[in-house]
């Protein structure tokens, strides 16, 4: 078993955690029907990623690390106090959506290694890395419709966090 993959893959099953666990708050809590509707939206995909990104770690041989999703569970708890994306659609719901983007884009990092190390480990051949790419390029751009959005109306100005 290759030590830095194992490594790598849990460092990423905690990334998604917070993404899924984020994404729950906002469908269920938030405020602003149109911020529920979006986290609907992205939601199930989200989640089909994480599926996808255990079923590699399974294959590995790994299973999630308890205390790197602990630590991301942690940690969304956090960012959700101090974000307050349950409820606010100004600074903190921009600052949610920018943590969800930078965290797809860590996802796009992770399909482009894991497709370039499966041509040298045969255990990750039978994941679909371009179609993975292609809806992570889309789920980004989804994220940075609704963040640049809301970035004309919190960033100007005038405007209150």
């Amino acid at each position: 078993m290759s030590e830095p993959l194992v490594t790598y893959l849990n460092d990423h099953l905690g990334g998604a955690k917070i993404a899924v666990q984020l994404l729950e708050a906002m469908r269920d809590q938030h405020d602003d029907e149109r911020f529920r509707q979006f986290a609907s939206m992205m939601l199930p995909e989200i989640q089909a990623d994480d599926h996808t990104l255990r079923s590699i770690a399974e294959s590995i041989g790994t299973g999630p690390s308890i205390v790197k999703e602990a630590g991301g569970w942690l940690f969304e708890k956090f960012a959700r106090v101090k974000l307050g994306h349950t409820g606010s659609t100004g600074f903190r719901m921009f600052e949610s959506l920018e943590l969800l983007s930078l965290g797809i884009q860590g996802k796009l990092c992770l399909w482009k290694a894991l497709q370039a190390a499966s041509h040298e480990d045969s255990r990750l051949r039978a994941y679909a890395f371009d179609d993975l790419l292609s809806r992570a390029q889309q789920q980004y751009e989804k994220v940075e419709t609704q963040r640049l959005d809301l970035a004309q109306n919190v960033l100007s100005p005038g405007t209150k966090t």
